[in-house]
């Protein structure tokens, strides 16, 4: 899977995937980037790109992924930022991609989404400003 990753990253910033993969597969040797329900957050820092570069892929099979509940891993978001870039880009991403994703019902629109036209709309829709509820802004006065 990180293998066919850093070969569809590679091709999109027209870099050698090797680089891209060993930097992942590195990450990987570190410590295991599942999170749990599913889902693992690969990332790494790698030379030749200009600017962060995020891959969701959702593979047919399951896969131990030594995620912390157990359960075997079908979705990946992948990040890779520039390997001169700062620290807190790369951070910053962890913790947005860890928040979108704790939510059970985007989760659940990604999981029906059956195509990448509309995996990429739910995520179109989870960056658009979100207005807060009419209840939420009662209390306040």
């Amino acid at each position: 899977m990180l293998r066919a990753a850093a070969q569809m990253l590679g091709r999109c910033c027209r870099i050698e995937a090797e680089p891209i993969f060993r930097a992942l597969h590195r990450r990987e040797q570190a410590g295991s980037t599942a999170v749990g329900e599913g889902l693992a957050i690969p990332h790494a820092r790698i030379p030749g790109i200009d600017a962060p570069l995020t891959l969701y892929l959702r593979t047919r099979t399951a896969l131990h992924f030594g995620a912390p509940d157990g359960k075997p891993v079908s979705a990946f978001f992948i990040i890779v930022v520039p390997a001169g870039g700062a620290p807190e880009t790369q951070l910053g991403l962890l913790r947005e991609v860890a928040e979108r994703f704790s939510q059970p019902a985007f989760r659940a629109r990604l999981a029906a989404a059956s195509t990448v036209a509309a995996v990429a709309a739910v995520f179109a829709h989870c960056s658009e400003p979100q207005e807060e509820p009419i209840e939420a802004l009662q209390g306040i006065r």
